[in-house]
Formats: C-alpha cells, structure tokens, sequence
C-alpha cells in the first residue's frame, strides 16, 4: 500500500482544511479593510457622476480580482500563524511531536494547501482580474461626462511606430489628438501623422476623418492633408488602448508573451513586462516563503502562551519580506536588476532566515 497511512491522510485533511479556512478568513478581511479605502476615496466621484449604490457595488466587485491576488502573500503569512500558533497553545503540537512528527513532515502536510492557494491565486490573476481591470477602467470611462479633458496624454509602441495620444472617451472608441511617428526597421523618424480625433470601427480599425501628414525627405519636409485614413490596425482594440494607458496594467500570461515576443503595442518598459511575465510562476514560491517565516511560531512553549514575542516577530519578517519584494521588484521593472534575479532574490533571502532560525530553535 502507498501513500500516507490511514492517520496521515487523516492529519493532511484536517491541516488543509483549518489552513485554507484561516487563509480565506485572513483574505476577507484584508480585502474588505482595502474596498473601505478605496471606497472612501471613490464614493464622492461615483456619487456626482449619479451612478448610486449600484455604482459603488459595482466599483466594489471589479476590484475584487485585483485585491484578492495582492492580499494572498500576508493572508497565508497570517492564516499560517493562526493555524500554528492554535496548535501549539493547545499543545496539539506537542502531541504531534511525541507521536514523531517532524518539523520537515509538517512542512510538507501543509504544502497541500499552499498548491490549492497558489493556483486559485494563478486562475485570478490569469484568467480574471485582466478581465476585471479593463471593464473597471472602461467603465469608469464611459461613465465621465468629460473622459477627454481629464484624460491624461500616453505614448506607446505599434509594430515599429511610436504614438501619442491625448485622451480617449466612449471607453476606448473614440481617440482625441493622436500623433503617430513612422519609423523605419533602423528606427530613423520618415512620417508623422496627426488627427484630431479617431473613431474605432471593430472590422477596419480606427479612422481619423482628416489627417495631416509630415514626409521626411532628404532635402525637405512634404505636408499633406489626407481624409478617411485609417491609422490604427484593428488589432489595437479599445481594450488594449485602456490597458496601455495604466501605469501598470494586469496582463495575462499570453499578452505579456505577444508583448515580448509578437510585437504586440507595449507603452512600458521590457523590463516591466519581464517582471510582469515572472509573476505566476514565482507565486507559489513566494507563498511557500510566507509558510516557511511562520514556521517558528510552533516552538513557543506551552506555558508561555501569548506572550511570546515570536509570533510578532514572524509577522514583522513576512512584512519585511513583502517590502523588501517591493523594493527589488522596482529595480527590476526598471531594469536595473535581471528579472529572474529580481523576482527570485527575496524568496531565496526568506528561506533562508527561515531555516536559519528553525535550526536555531530546533537547537534549543
């Protein structure tokens, strides 16, 4: 027979089970805490717009997706040492040990849960808040009586060129004040054309009505007056106009591999996209980092209960490790560091305090 024993199933279960549960419940009110935030910030703009109750519930749910992925790494951290620290004040712990439980073997009964968080975390992140962030920002696009004006100007690159465009309305359909520069495969400047507006039409792509054109000749600059031209392809939908108008759009594994490697438009740095394109694969990494600064709490003695400092001092290393990820992975978006250095860096550092100080209390 293989496998676990009977018990050993048993345990798995009951570990995964109060884990998950305790991770969930971390997770909700994490996210709950940041919808308050958000919607103390909001409520005054969707309330002028007239959009009511239904509009903050509305806002509410599509940043749903993109909360619940930045809260995973601290609600495992906080999950785990709940779990951990019940165990061990109630001397579950200890029975565990005397029946020959190791501190390795109930790394890996936990490990089950970690898989179970990561990939709920991976299927969010791919296939659910992309989705939730473009109909976030094209609503609240749509929604502005004055998109146009308050609209910020944004350049990106399209299969060679570069384009500026001032503003956009309509959730994307329609573009205001588009120049966009002709470039040749050495990248030296030929054209520039600018519209004053553009419409998007999903079979032919986005035609400008009228169109000023500057050609680069050797000795001198042609201007000509074009109407009815089409500028964009239809391939630079409304959404990938939105997505490449945020700072730092929630792109799925796909988009970040046609960005990188298709020659799809792209306004920021390849760096970022390098970073952006690690980010499912080191989740469950990261996760497993978190498990690994929680670990210790199990050997706070039973007499000393809550007043142990060590569970403060896991909780100060996980926020510690989500800084210090903060801050390499900026100078990774910036290029600054390789991105599979930058992205791998603080979960190595991690495990490594971690099992630093498991062997430390395992010596005492």
């Amino acid at each position: 027979m293989t496998g676990l024993p009977p018990s050993g199933a048993v345990l798995r279960a009951y570990l995964t089970r109060s884990f998950l549960s305790r991770t969930l419940l971390c997770a909700a009110i994490l996210i709950s805490m940041l919808e308050i935030l958000g919607l103390l910030e909001m409520t005054t703009p969707i309330l002028e717009r007239h959009l009511g109750g239904m509009g903050l519930i509305h806002y509410a749910l599509l940043r749903l997706p993109v909360l619940a992925v930045q809260t995973l790494p601290l609600s495992t951290l906080i999950g785990a040492l709940f779990l951990l620290m019940q165990m061990t004040l109630n001397s579950e712990t200890a029975s565990l040990r005397a029946a020959g439980l190791s501190t390795r073997r109930l790394l890996i009964l936990l490990l089950p849960s970690i898989a179970i968080i990561s990939l709920a975390g991976i299927i969010t992140q791919e296939f659910i808040a992309p989705h939730t962030e473009i109909a976030l920002a094209k609503w609240w696009n749509k929604t502005d009586p004055e998109a146009r004006s308050d609209s910020h100007g944004f350049w990106f690159h399209a299969r060679g060129n570069v384009v500026h465009i001032d503003g956009f309305s309509d959730g994307g359909r329609r573009i205001s004040n588009i120049t966009l520069y002709h470039r040749i495969p050495g990248g030296d400047l030929v054209a520039s054309d600018t519209a004053p507006e553009m419409t998007y039409d999903p079979t032919t792509g986005w035609h400008a009505a009228s169109v000023r054109s500057l050609l680069l000749r050797s000795n001198r600059v042609d201007i000509e007056h074009r109407t009815d031209i089409v500028l964009l392809p239809a391939s630079v939908t409304p959404e990938t106009l939105i997505q490449l108008s945020q700072n730092y759009p929630v792109l799925s594994f796909w988009s970040l591999w046609a960005i990188l490697h298709g020659h799809a438009p792209s306004s920021l740095p390849k760096a970022t996209y390098r970073m952006a394109l690690y980010a499912p694969f080191t989740l469950p990494i990261s996760l497993c980092a978190m498990l690994f600064l929680a670990l210790p709490v199990i050997y706070i003695p039973p007499r000393t209960g809550t007043r142990s400092l060590l569970p403060i001092a896991a909780l100060a290393a996980g926020f510690g490790f989500i800084v210090l990820q903060g801050l390499i992975q900026a100078l990774g978006n910036a290029g600054t560091l390789p991105a599979s250095i930058a992205v791998m860096a603080p979960p190595v550092l991690a495990f490594l305090l971690g099992g630093a100080w498991i062997v430390k209390m395992e010596e005492k």
